[in-house]
């Protein structure tokens, strides 16, 4: 017997401007969903807390590179949830009453796939993500394949298990690709909530952080940094990040920040073409560029100045099981202190959620599903 459920549904792809998010009625609306019955290996949960992703908003503006995602979809990736029943098969040690946080990226398994062979399923090229390729979690219930569950660690709230996901990439991006030594001088593009994890896990590393925002984000997110003791930078076409750091920077003690204008490493979350062809400027010869956002159009590089300064540009794609255990530790200890950056809401309330996310009026919202 199947049960009647809401979910936030992206149904539409038309282009909005995200200055007049204030009609996203064109592509989303609330609908009454039918679970369907469990397959092999399947379970249906609760969810309980969802946070809503940079991705999301960018499918529910109907930006370009999101029009591969299938509509109708309930959307939502990033979230806990509480297990309610086992369809049929093995599921190992999961059982009804768990709370988990389900992996975002299923690859394909197969024992040739060279990224799945080694359990990197966020880089296997046939991977489903949960919310784009199948119902996610924006529906108040959800059903999904046990081999994503991963059960969240004592001492973790289902408030902060909504956040696992999003710290994992960084977990991926700053312990796998980036070697961050203490005492470096470390540049963050976009003050998003992967923009703001990547400083907290750069500052945890050693290093000493500057973020950048745009003016939109001067009120919340660029604030939110000042108040976390990150050095913060609003940048614009009259005031580039170049331009700042040639003209010198100081940190809260008057100390400069950087060495004649250029730093050790640059972390680019913005998603903006030009903020990444502006970055290998400020990174100093033999620096480091890790690149964590994705991009609506191809991006300008000047390859020629990569060479001649044999600067290092890695990217960064999702995150595997063990960085979502490393993410949870992170959060149970207190090294993120996910408390400063999330804001809740009700179910009821999502589209005002998704609204204020996409101007900027909240750092990371989440939403309380049940």
């Amino acid at each position: 017997m199947s049960t009647s459920i809401k979910g936030f549904c992206l149904h539409g792809s038309e282009k909005i401007k995200p200055a007049t998010a204030t009609d996203l009625s064109l592509n989303t609306n609330i609908v009454e969903m039918e679970v369907p019955e469990l397959k092999e290996g399947e379970l249906l949960a609760k969810t309980l807390y969802t946070g809503i992703c940079g991705s999301d908003n960018s499918a529910t503006l109907g930006k370009p590179n999101f029009d591969w995602v299938e509509r109708p979809r309930i959307i939502g990736h990033e979230f806990s949830a509480e297990v309610l029943e086992l369809g049929p098969g093995d599921h190992g040690d999961i059982k009804v009453g768990d709370v988990f946080t389900p992996l975002a990226m299923l690859g394909c398994q197969d024992e040739e796939c060279p990224a799945c062979s080694v359990a990197k399923w966020n880089l296997c090229p046939s991977k489903q993500i949960i919310g784009f390729h199948r119902n996610g979690g924006f529906g108040q219930r959800v059903v999904l394949e046990t081999d994503r569950v991963v059960q969240l660690m004592e001492g973790l709230t289902p408030q902060q298990g909504a956040l696992v996901e999003p710290l994992s990439i960084i977990v991926n991006a700053l312990h796998n690709k980036c070697a961050i030594k203490p005492g470096q001088d470390v540049v963050v593009t976009g003050c998003g909530i992967i923009g703001l994890m990547s400083a907290e896990l750069a500052r945890a590393a050693g290093a000493r952080v500057a973020i950048t925002g745009i003016a939109q984000d001067r009120g919340v997110r660029l604030k939110k940094a000042k108040e976390r003791g990150f050095i913060a930078l609003e940048v614009g076409p009259e005031n580039t990040l170049s331009q700042q750091l040639s003209k010198g920077v100081k940190d809260a003690k008057g100390i400069a920040f950087g060495n004649n204008g250029k730093v050790d490493l640059l972390i680019e979350c913005s998603g903006v073409p030009q903020v990444l062809t502006e970055a290998i400027s400020v990174v100093r010869p033999e620096g480091d560029i890790c690149v964590i956002a994705t991009y609506p159009t191809a991006v300008e590089i000047n390859a020629t100045h990569l060479t001649r300064t044999s600067l290092n540009m890695r990217g960064s794609m999702g995150s595997c099981r063990e960085d979502y255990m490393v993410a949870q530790k992170l959060m149970v200890t207190g090294v993120f202190p996910s408390e400063h950056y999330t804001n809740f809401y009700d179910f009821e309330n999502i589209t005002q959620a998704f609204e204020d996310a996409i101007r900027a009026k909240n750092v990371k919202a989440v939403i309380k599903m049940n």
